[in-house]
């Protein structure tokens, strides 16, 4: 004899419902519409049958990172490597679905961090119309309070084509980030020190895992 009377059994179940993990066709989204995520949109169940948001969040992430190599022969993001790492941390998330299909085509993941919104990962599907969202989203957020550390591509994309701000000395980044850093200043080639001007002398370097990385902090002023 089960020790559940129906009425607990069907409570159980509906609690069950409620927590189980979503799919982006659950939130109801327009199409271009931004949506703000919770984490507790990617609780995630290894028994679901259905493709889940962690999933699809994932795919969208592991597009935009497929170039960078985690370590020999593994690319993608250091901090989320498979679905279930999902939210990894961020508090602050988005999505849109832009295109003819049902499933989300722009994600971005950021945290609070000393007052400012820190934007962190991203993700994409690859085409023309989700890499330029992604673009005008980060621009408009940096140049309106929220903040990230940069380099490479985009670092230059954001500095030469929407001349977003930097923050240009040490002691402004250590404490905006809550990190030490290696402080370079000016860019270390003269091609793009002379590009970016004097306004962007706020290079430096920090350790992320085991490598040393070039960043610009962006934003945040």
């Amino acid at each position: 004899m089960s020790k559940y009377t129906t009425e607990e059994k069907l409570l159980k179940e509906y609690v069950k419902e409620l927590l189980s993990e979503k799919n982006w066709s659950d939130f109801g989204a327009p199409k271009g519409k931004i949506v703000t995520l919770s984490p507790e949109d990617f609780a995630y169940d290894d028994d679901a049958r259905e493709t889940q948001l962690a999933d699809q969040i994932f795919d969208l992430i592991q597009n935009a990172y497929a170039d960078v190599e985690i370590e020999p022969g593994k690319f993608g993001n250091v901090k989320v490597q498979n679905a279930k790492d999902l939210p990894a941390g961020y508090t602050n998330m988005t999505a849109s679905d832009i295109d003819s299909d049902d499933d989300p085509d722009y994600f971005r993941g950021a945290k609070d961090r000393g007052g400012r919104n820190k934007l962190g990962i991203v993700g994409h599907d690859g085409s023309p119309a989700a890499i330029k969202l992604y673009l005008d989203k980060t621009a408009e957020l940096l140049k309106s309070g929220s903040m990230a550390e940069m380099s490479g591509k985009i670092a230059h994309i954001m500095i030469t084509r929407y001349g977003v701000p930097a923050v240009t000395d040490q002691a402004s980044v250590e404490s905006m980030i809550g990190k030490p850093v290696e402080w370079v200043g000016q860019h270390p080639e003269d091609k793009y020190a002379s590009r970016y001007g004097d306004q962007y002398h706020g290079w430096y370097s920090r350790k992320i895992g085991s490598k040393s990385h070039m960043k610009i902090l962006l934003g945040g002023i």
